[in-house]
């Protein structure tokens, strides 16, 4: 009932953002350079490592960025880490085969200190009613990452599969048995055999590599040096001319939510690609081309993929973040409105899958 509501409440509120587009945007159907013989400039405002793998190349432990699945197999138990009922509930270390319980998301503190998400969306963490006794029970049921929240992988310089995880109260994870994962080990790190009930195999199962991983996995002053690069290297001028001049006149570029906020845009965006944009605009006037722009990513995340600035690929826009959007939508309206080269403003609502796709274009040009 609650999805419903929910679906409800976003199909009223689609309507409302294209009755704020259309306050700005002047409807031309009828206007010249139709139809749109386009190409799509993915790559260069909204990041996808899919297409710019190099961007990823010099991040420290590159393999654990925000949003990597992880599975941990207890070397001792030869078992599986899960969170019982996807969350709000116990560790355990009782599962021969790793499925969606066992799957921890990663959120990343620095390149070797995290926070583990779980399905239902909670947090692992150290139990509060334990803190002070000794007896340190690990459960996966914080809705918000604390630091009893946060814990360092440690990895084996020989085989670095084989991981330790250190709690914030300074002992490492152990798996003692399968029903019971605490937070109490304090013995040799330096040991590594498969009798310690500390050392557990990490098998990475999926990586998200979007403009979210890439400015966290760097950081703010190395982030804003490798963007600014890009932005000004990717797409030149040049490129608009050679495009209009083999029969191109419109480019599509999408863009993130984090544009609107300027030069300084919310942890961990960069702030700068908005004069990038500006720049196309200019680029696009000189060559007799409009631009699409097309809202990639929307605050929470529509559809979990690299390109929709998620965080680790749970989708959370929702009625909380649907004012967000609006008011970028609104951002990029006012900016760009009376601009000859505005072509159309575009984004998306919805999950994709392979076979469908439901995207709302409202018309502009």
């Amino acid at each position: 009932m609650k999805r419903e509501q929910h679906r409800i409440v976003g199909l009223v509120l689609v309507l409302v953002l294209v009755l704020r587009l259309f306050e700005w945007v002047p409807l031309r159907c009828g206007g010249d350079g139709l139809p749109f013989k386009a190409v799509n400039l993915g790559g260069w405002l909204v990041i996808e490592g899919w297409m710019t793998p190099s961007l990823f190349h010099n991040i420290p432990n590159k393999d654990l960025l925000d949003g990597t699945q992880v599975h941990f197999k207890s070397v001792k138990l030869n078992k599986y880490l899960c969170a019982e009922h996807g969350g709000g509930s116990s560790l355990v270390a009782n599962r021969n085969i790793p499925k969606t319980w066992e799957t921890f998301r990663l959120w990343r503190i620095n390149e070797t200190t995290f926070n583990f998400r779980v399905v239902n969306k909670d947090f692992i963490g150290l139990s509060s009613s334990d803190q002070g006794e000794g007896n340190y029970k690990v459960l996966a049921g914080a809705a918000e990452p604390g630091t009893t929240e946060t814990f360092r992988i440690v990895s084996n310089v020989d085989n670095p599969r084989r991981v330790r995880i250190q709690a914030s109260n300074g002992l490492f994870l152990q798996a003692e048995n399968e029903n019971s994962v605490t937070a109490d080990y304090s013995g040799s790190s330096d040991e590594w055999e498969n009798e310690d009930p500390s050392v557990f195999e990490m098998h990475i199962i999926k990586m998200v590599q979007g403009e979210y991983q890439l400015t966290n996995g760097y950081g703010l002053e190395e982030a804003s040096k490798i963007l600014r690069n890009h932005w000004s290297t990717y797409i030149v001028e040049d490129d608009f001319e050679f495009m209009s001049r083999h029969g191109l006149n419109a480019v599509r570029i999408p863009v993130g939510w984090w544009i609107a906020y300027g030069l300084v845009p919310p942890k961990p965006f960069v702030g700068g690609s908005l004069q990038s944009l500006d720049d196309a605009f200019e680029w696009a006037l000189n060559h007799n081309m409009k631009v699409i722009l097309d809202l990639h990513a929307v605050p929470g995340s529509q559809n979990g993929n690299h390109h929709s600035g998620t965080r680790d690929g749970f989708i959370e826009w929702d009625d909380s973040k649907i004012p967000e959007t609006v008011s970028v939508v609104d951002f990029l309206a006012k900016r760009y409105a009376e601009h000859p080269s505005l072509g159309a403003i575009e984004f998306d609502l919805v999950r994709r899958s392979s076979s469908s796709s439901s995207q709302l274009r409202p018309y502009s040009g």
